[in-house]
């Protein structure tokens, strides 16, 4: 499934992949009932992507062109007995520049699918429905050689946006520049034998707006495009890339 967004009146599209968690300090044989790469969509026509790792970790990507909504749902998943839940998951609204806490609470079937709500505030007084399918190709083992290239497209966090380019080497290195001279560089390693891999980016001088720091999360890869989800250590904010080859 992909997804087109528009971002800084920037249309790119993504690459579809989806998945939700829960922060309750699951254990591996827990997290590994929901693992999977996971689309679908939600209440708010959003069409959404994302992955549940086998840490238990989530990164999941909803975008909207009508109402140019864009952003990521972070957190770590709790899956037990069909039971798909994160107390502390955390939206990063990249259109509306905002952060902000939203749990998730879901029923899932193992390779199959998860379905729930997205809790819009801490207080649970408003939640968005979502429903997401399975995707088989989480079980392929990703091979840098065929995804390494130059990819253009745009990246943003909840402080804005802008066009950038994403390169990672056959060897994983990972290094990237958006229009307003920021840089990036970082790597990514496979991880396991799963359709995906794990990076790290670190943000270069000024006019980096976090300077020096460290990001980490996923890269995914579909069809020629990228789509790149970390955040700080402090869950603060989001770095998100979408581009295309």
């Amino acid at each position: 499934m992909k997804l087109v967004v528009a971002v800084s009146a920037l249309a790119v599209v993504l690459a579809g992949c989806g998945g939700r968690g829960s922060d309750s300090a699951p254990s591996v044989a827990e997290a590994n009932a929901a693992q999977g790469l996971y689309s679908g969509t939600d209440a708010n026509s959003n069409a959404v992507g994302g992955v549940v790792l086998d840490t238990g970790a989530f990164y999941f990507v909803y975008a909207n062109t009508t109402t140019n909504a864009f952003g990521l749902v972070q957190g770590t998943a709790s899956a037990s007995h069909g039971t798909f839940q994160s107390d502390t998951a955390r939206t990063f609204d990249i259109s509306g520049k905002g952060a902000s806490d939203t749990p998730v609470l879901a029923g899932y079937n193992e390779k199959n699918s998860v379905q729930g709500v997205i809790y819009t505030n801490a207080t649970r007084q408003s939640s968005v429905r979502f429903n997401l399918l399975y995707d088989g190709t989480y079980e392929r083992a990703i091979a840098l050689s065929s995804v390494a290239g130059t990819y253009a497209g745009a990246a943003g966090s909840i402080k804005g946006s802008e066009a950038t380019t994403f390169a990672i080497g056959q060897d994983g290195t990972i290094k990237g520049a958006g229009a307003s001279g920021c840089t990036f560089s970082g790597t990514a390693n496979p991880h396991g034998n799963k359709d995906f891999l794990d990076a790290t980016i670190t943000f270069g001088a000024a006019p980096c707006l976090y300077t020096g720091a460290t990001v980490t999360g996923v890269v995914f890869f579909n069809d020629g495009q990228v789509l790149a989800a970390l955040t700080l250590p402090d869950r603060s904010d989001a770095f998100v890339v979408v581009a295309t080859k």
